[in-house]
């Protein structure tokens, strides 16, 4: 009889053990980089340019995507980034500057003693369900020797969303980024060109 009780509770047991959920599957992991970047129009400028870490909402500058509805925010599901995004975005401004020629050298912030820094403030980094469209938007400034602002723009980029894929949000968010960072670039290297241009006058 006792064996048979024995028997019966590792059945159950048993039972129990194969009605656990399953794991959730890891969650997809996208690399956010600058890729192709074509050298910038413009004369070269003999400067070297710094690029801060982006300050702004900590849910758009973490590891996961964002998908925005109207005021509300949510996490694309079992997606993320390879890393930090705001040290994918410093990263990829970075390598977009070095690409583009127009500065001596660019690198991050703490790195190299430069002639100028960018500093930014990351507004949106986020796919809009409205547009379907993945928007970013930053505040840029230039700044010379630390101190004086030589030029400051809002600079916005955004990029299709065709479905709600994880994986074709994720595109559209780098596409995004990458266009943005061109075109901080793009911006910077004028304004230190006029600033300099200016100097030169005075």
């Amino acid at each position: 009889m006792k064996r048979a009780l024995v028997l019966v509770s590792l059945t159950m047991l048993g039972g129990c053990i194969t009605l656990l959920p399953e794991p959730p599957p890891p969650p997809a992991t996208f690399v956010l980089e600058a890729q192709n970047v074509q050298p910038a129009q413009g004369a070269p400028i003999d400067a070297v340019v710094v690029v801060a870490e982006p300050t702004g909402e900590r849910t758009i500058l973490g590891s996961d995507l964002i998908w925005r509805t109207g005021d509300s925010i949510a996490y694309v599901s079992q997606t993320q980034w390879s890393s930090r995004a705001a040290d994918a975005l410093q990263q990829t401004l970075v390598e977009t500057l070095v690409r583009q020629g127009r500065f001596r050298s660019a690198a991050r912030n703490g790195e190299a003693r430069a002639d100028y820094q960018i500093r930014w403030e990351v507004l949106d980094f986020e796919v809009q369900e409205e547009t379907m469209t993945a928007r970013f938007v930053a505040d840029v400034r230039l700044v010379e020797d630390g101190r004086q602002i030589v030029a400051s723009r809002i600079i916005t980029a955004e990029a299709p969303v065709s479905s709600r894929s994880s994986s074709v949000a994720a595109d559209a968010l780098a596409r995004a980024a990458r266009e943005g960072s061109a075109r901080i670039g793009e911006f910077a290297a004028d304004a230190a060109a006029e600033a300099r241009a200016s100097a030169d006058r005075d």
